[in-house]
């Protein structure tokens, strides 16, 4: 891809002193009034200990669970874990709103339905379109209940 007379432009290194840190204000340095806030890395999902949490909640071999995720890195470990216990997943459409994600929801007949806390207005609309509602966990920060980031904490 990058040959010996490569357009792409060699990455500037910052400057540093003989102690091996950087000196402020050298071309490179990260200066501190430029930094919004701790960036926190997304949780890592193993799928083997997301198959362990799913047959302690008494999920097994063909059941259906529904993922409404948005991070395609999450639900492939998700899906992978589940598959290993033989079960159905049923990926639900993030942008389907109101009566078509209730549709999507009663013709798979989950037992059981993962959503991102980013997507609870999505989920909001399935309230009162459903005749029976799957047990409900929520991924990702915010949850105050059925928290699977703390579900998952708990199998380590």
């Amino acid at each position: 891809m990058f040959g010996v007379h490569s357009p792409a432009a060699p990455i500037p290194v910052p400057a540093r002193d003989s102690d091996r840190r950087a000196r402020p204000g050298a071309t490179g340095a990260v200066n501190a009034e430029r930094r919004a806030g701790p960036v926190l890395p997304a949780a890592a999902i193993c799928p083997h200990r997301f198959s362990r949490w799913a047959w302690g909640e008494g999920l097994r071999a063909g059941q259906t669970v529904a993922l409404m995720v948005q991070d395609l890195g999450q639900a492939e470990a998700m899906r992978l874990g589940l598959t290993r216990l033989g079960l159905r997943v049923a990926c639900l459409d993030c942008a389907g709103r109101d009566q078509a994600l209730a549709d999507s929801l009663s013709q798979a007949g989950a037992a059981l339905v993962v959503v991102d806390t980013a997507l609870a207005h999505a989920y909001a609309g399935v309230m009162g379109r459903l005749a029976a509602y799957p047990a409900l966990w929520w991924n990702g920060p915010g949850a105050d209940y059925a928290s699977l980031d703390l579900a998952l904490a708990e199998q380590a």
